[in-house]
């Protein structure tokens, strides 16, 4: 057994000082080759894998090397042969957030920003994003959320970026006027006017409780006074208030301050910037464009 291992071991140096020199460096030669073409193959593979994955190095990429669709694809701005458990990528998705009270659920959810062509090529932020809260009463039998009759309330980004500061150690209040049922979202307010001295006005109150707890609390109010309906819609449930415990409020406080970017736009618009820099850097010093 001895013996054949150290057969074994020492043939490739035996097989190299028999052999004339141009057959070993043909089969070096060879072997070269054939490492070089493998190692070839696999990088094209896994260059091709990740123009799949990355939108980025799709735009990185020089011109020659990719196929007319792909092309396309950079022409045009949008990427839309990403993998997405074996099949192309969802163009939409909801990410939200919720906490579940006694009597209150309390639902982050997102509003993005809307964007504009900006001259032949570009792209702008056209209106910024908002954070919803929704307040969703719980049913009187107790089982389940009324969310058909859940209570937004948006907010914008200097909101969110005062809440970031001043919580828990500070209370936060803040108000917006109400336009009516239809536009209880506050997104849109078309068609909708307002009394003077009848304004209603809606009111988010953040403030400490006791321990490391939080509390969120919504109401419509009139002239200082809570508990008001607004005319001709009965909001029996208001106000609804959410304990919310020490970690949760930490998962709500990063969704805070890692949404800003996106809400307005600068994740985006950084990105396409950035990668519109690097290509164009990449061909200037290639000596000319693809």
């Amino acid at each position: 057994r001895f013996f054949f291992m150290i057969l074994i071991i020492c043939s490739p140096f035996w097989c190299q000082q028999s052999a004339p020199k141009n057959i070993t460096a043909m089969l070096s030669s060879k072997l070269l080759s054939r490492q070089v073409r493998t190692i070839a193959s696999r990088a094209t593979t896994s260059f091709s894998s990740t123009l799949t994955r990355s939108p980025v190095a799709l735009f990185l990429t020089p011109r020659r090397l990719l196929s007319p669709e792909k092309l396309s694809l950079v022409s045009d701005r949008y990427v839309a042969f990403r993998a997405f458990s074996g099949g192309p990528m969802p163009l939409r998705a909801f990410p939200q957030y919720t906490i579940f009270g006694t009597t209150t659920a309390l639902s982050v959810r997102s509003i993005l920003p809307q964007f504009k062509r900006a001259g032949s090529d570009g792209v702008s932020v056209e209106r910024r994003g908002k954070l919803v809260l929704e307040f969703v009463p719980r049913a009187q039998t107790g089982a389940g959320f009324l969310w058909k009759e859940k209570t937004p309330f948006s907010l914008s980004v200097e909101e969110i970026g005062l809440c970031i500061s001043q919580l828990p150690g500070n209370s936060v209040e803040l108000s917006h006027a109400y336009y009516g049922a239809e536009s209880d979202d506050e997104g849109s307010r078309s068609g909708v006017t307002q009394t003077s001295g009848d304004s209603i006005e809606k009111v988010l109150t953040i403030q400490q409780a006791e321990g490391s707890s939080v509390k969120f609390t919504v109401d419509y109010m009139k002239n200082g006074v809570g508990g008001e309906d607004p005319s001709g819609i009965v909001f029996s449930r208001t106000p609804l208030e959410v304990m919310v415990q020490a970690g949760e409020f930490e998962v709500l406080k990063s969704i805070f301050q890692t949404s800003i970017p996106y809400l307005i736009g600068w994740n985006t618009t950084m990105d396409i910037a950035s990668a519109n820099a690097i290509s164009r850097g990449v061909e200037r010093s290639s000596g000319g464009y693809y």
